[in-house]
């Protein structure tokens, strides 16, 4: 049987201390977050795990960091936003402490309300 996370944690390799310590916390919090990290065994098709992850996840919350978006998570929102559309998924834009500015949101996460 596949274990149900209640939030995926999208992200940019950059920022993956930071975001590691929030799923900490929401796990504290009696969530179970989905991260690469934990989750993703070594050898598997990480691939197909994530697209699988990306069809059944509740939740997703896009983490922007100092950085901006990365190239695998860019088709990871792409996919979350698909589904938002597709069965009502939650995506939620995460701006990271340490951004200089509001960062850049591609722009279909514009229109969707952010936390800080």
């Amino acid at each position: 049987m596949q274990e149900l996370f209640d939030v995926f944690l999208c992200h940019n390799s950059d920022d993956k201390q930071k975001v590691k310590e929030i799923g900490n916390r929401l796990n504290e919090y009696g969530l179970n977050p989905w991260l690469d990290e934990w989750c993703l065994k070594p050898g598997s098709r990480w691939q197909k795990e994530l697209q699988k992850q990306i069809t059944n996840i509740k939740t997703a919350a896009v983490f922007v960091g100092k950085k901006g978006i990365g190239p695998w998570q860019d088709l990871e929102i792409e996919g979350f936003l698909s589904e938002l559309v597709r069965r009502g998924c939650t995506v939620i834009p995460v701006i990271l402490a340490g951004c200089d500015k509001e960062p850049e949101l591609p722009f279909f996460l514009k229109g969707l309300t952010w936390v800080d």
